[in-house]
Formats: C-alpha cells, structure tokens, sequence
C-alpha cells in the first residue's frame, strides 16, 4: 500500500494521470462492485432522432448479431419523421426489442439514459442510428470483458462509410493502412483524460456495473457526452484497446450525423474545458483518497456529488 500520508503533502495538481491511476487502482477494483445485470446478456441502446433514412439498417445490424442473448432498446427521442414507425414494426417482428418514446427531443444524453435505466444487462453498448455492427461486434467485445474481468471497458476499431455505405477512404482519422477507410484507434487511453482528443471512438463495450458506479450521462455535455463518460470511467477504471484488430464496426459519415455538426455544436471547441472539469473532478476524488476518507462506499457517494457540477455549463466552470 502507498503511503498515503508521505503523499498528502503533494499538492494534488502536481499528481499526473498516471501516477492518480495508480493511487486510484489501490481503492478501485472492478471486480470488487456489486454485480449487475442478468449474467451473459448484452444491453444495447438505440437512440434515434429523426433517424428514418438508416434507422432499419442499423437495427437489423444488431439483429443480425452471431451472439444473440442481448436486448436492445430503441429510444425515439421526439422524432418528427418516421422513425418511431420504423422502431415500431421492427419492435413487432423480435421480442428482444424494446420501444422508449419521448414526446420531445431530449437530445442524446438524455435519450441515453432513457435506454440505460430499463437496461438489464451484464454488459453495456450503444449504437447510433445511422451506424452499423458487424455480425461479431456483441460476441468479440463480450468475449473480451469475460477474458479480462479486471478491465471495465473495451473499445476498437472502426471502418468509415459514406451515406451510400460504402468505404469511406483518405480521410486521415487514424486511418491504417493508407485509403483502407480503417480507423485503427490508439492501444492505450494514457492520454484520454488530459489531451483533448476522444480516442475511444464508437465501438465499445462495458461492465453494467461500472455504469452503476459511476452514474448516467451529463445532460449538460451534448455532442461530447460519450468523451466525458469515457473519461470518467477511464479515471477511475482499466479502459483497454481489444486483442482483435480487424474492425467490427461500421461509422458513418453524412450531412445530417452529429459528426458534420461539429463547428455548429463546438463538440471540438469544447474538448479543452472538458479537460479542465475532469482535473477538477480528479482533483476531488484525489484529495479524498490521500487524505484517508475514501473507501469503495465513500468514494461512489463522492462522485455524485462531483457530477452536480455536471449541471452546470463547462463555460461556467472555467470562470
């Protein structure tokens, strides 16, 4: 055990991710949290807003799934086309689909946590409408976190696509081997929480129990809601790249995806101040753990209260 009083002496900002990691890894085992969710199956949530040119596509990719205990649940979230339509005949023709409708948009992390509330789930992923899953997805990830029972979440690569589905080629975004449309994303998440760059992408898988821990998405983080509950769960959790390379994930890029949005939504512009709240947040956690007041029961009655200031606009917080 580190000796925590030699360590109270630091100013905790002069601690870096690093070494916070593991003085956290001493209080924090996953392993180590209740269980949740009924054991093998698979949670995913659809969230969907105005969705209808790809919804179907993206639901029958989770049907079409080679592991098939899961449950997925689609969240329309106020759609005004057809979309709830869709959701509602694709619900009739599979019983491990299940329909949220909310009477207005919400946006994203709201409809996230929808989905997530009536999860039952071991494990835990989402997708976006306009994305697909290759038959492997739910299979290879789950895999992943029973062979690893230490790590709370695995993520890999991803392929790009056009509206049309084809391979979207030259664009640079980690991109290997060259014009393969590949993402082939970084191995490890040493940087996620203090360089402003969402390394984790849209393929990702993990442990209901760590969701139970850490709580549901920021309302108030709209367009970077899944950095921010990546980075949580990165800070206090193992986050690790899967074994399998090839990707199994298909991410889509169009006129109309959150994605093409960025300068309008400042998901970019943004990222910078998301790094200053999560020192904050890291900063709390830390003064608590060097100070001999946390245990794993202390510790999750810490966090929520830290994730009140989630309530409030990162601008606010910087002043």
């Amino acid at each position: 055990m580190p000796n925590r009083s030699c360590r109270s002496k630091r100013r905790t900002d002069e601690i870096d991710f690093l070494e916070y990691k593991d003085i956290i890894s001493k209080i924090v085992d996953i392993k180590n949290l209740d269980h949740v969710g009924i054991p093998g199956l698979v949670s995913v949530v659809l969230p969907v807003f105005n969705g209808e040119d790809y919804l179907d596509t993206a639901v029958r990719s989770v049907l079409g799934q080679t592991y098939t205990k899961f449950e997925l649940i689609i969240v329309d979230d106020g759609s005004q086309d057809n979309s709830r339509k869709i959701a509602e005949d694709l619900a009739n023709i599979d019983s491990r689909i299940r329909l949220i409708c909310h009477d207005k948009n919400k946006q994203l992390p709201a409809a996230l946590n929808s989905g997530f509330d009536l999860a039952n789930g071991e494990y835990y992923t989402w997708i976006s409408h306009d994305n697909i899953m290759l038959p492997e997805f739910i299979g290879s990830m789950k895999n992943e976190l029973d062979a690893s029972p230490n790590t709370a979440m695995v993520y890999g690569n991803m392929r790009l696509i056009d509206d049309k589905g084809a391979v979207l080629r030259g664009r640079g975004w980690y991109e290997h081997p060259l014009m393969s449309g590949n993402v082939i994303l970084p191995d490890s998440t040493d940087d996620l929480n203090d360089t402003a760059n969402n390394t984790i992408g849209a393929s990702f898988m993990y442990r209901a129990s760590a969701a139970e821990f850490i709580g549901g998405y920021s309302v108030r983080r709209f367009g970077i809601e899944d950095y921010d509950y990546w980075m949580r769960i990165n800070e206090l959790f193992c986050v690790r790249h899967t074994r399998v390379s090839e990707p199994l994930y298909m991410y889509r890029f169009h006129d109309k995806s959150l994605t093409s949005k960025d300068a309008e939504m400042k998901i970019t512009e943004n990222r910078p101040q998301l790094m200053e709240f999560d020192k904050l947040r890291r900063k709390c956690i830390l003064s608590a753990v060097l100070n001999d007041k946390a245990d794993m029961v202390k510790l999750k009655g810490l966090l929520e209260r830290i994730e009140k200031l989630n309530l409030c606009e990162l601008r606010s917080l910087s002043n």
